[in-house]
């Protein structure tokens, strides 16, 4: 609550508390569609020149996308995270379309080489790995689980032909109630 200090010393009045918290959000999206709208889904983008590249130390596409999804539940912007978790799925959908027809003839029986979006084969920094990939997939996957529920039906998410809406919509309104939710979505990228 804006009440509360949160244990600060000395405590820290109430407007400034909610000051914060709103320089903090515009200070979060407008690093977040910086890179939505210049980078995706490159790894990363670069602060100086705006463009986007690959994080050296993970490689991996999207890598700033996964790594925000907790991020955009604890703003409490669950129709933006159901958005985001799609996109993973698509790009991880086309990345696996691509290597199958790239490979069509490398034999994997085991079924770990079959492209997407994981499928990186070069040496990774395992810390940044662990904060930014399976923390941020782990994060975002229980805090779906926890504080979505039944928030976001996907109407808001998705236009009449399937394809990710990319504007406005609000996390409260649309749908019958009977489609399948952000938190079930999100429990979709895990698999």
């Amino acid at each position: 609550p804006p009440e509360s200090s949160g244990g600060a010393f000395p405590p820290l009045p109430p407007s400034l508390i909610i000051q914060n918290k709103r320089l903090i959000e515009s200070m979060f999206y407008r690093s977040y569609d910086s890179y939505m709208y210049r980078a995706y889904p490159l790894g990363e983008l670069k602060p100086l020149s705006c463009k986007g590249d690959t994080f050296d130390l993970v490689k991996l596409p999207a890598l700033t996308l996964i790594d925000s999804l907790d991020t955009l539940l604890i703003l409490g912007n669950a129709t933006e995270f159901a958005r985001s978790v799609e996109r993973l799925r698509v790009l991880d959908d086309e990345m696996r379309t691509e290597w199958r027809e790239n490979y069509p003839r490398f034999e994997d029986p085991g079924g770990l080489r079959n492209g997407g979006l994981f499928a990186v084969d070069r040496n990774v920094s395992v810390f940044e790995t662990n904060i930014r990939v399976v923390g941020g997939l782990l994060g975002a996957h229980l805090m779906a689980e926890a504080f979505l529920g039944d928030k976001v039906p996907l109407d808001d998410v998705f236009d009449r032909d399937g394809r990710v809406k990319y504007g406005g919509g609000g996390a409260g309104g649309g749908g019958d109630g009977g489609g399948t939710t952000a938190a079930k979505a999100g429990g979709r990228a895990a698999n």
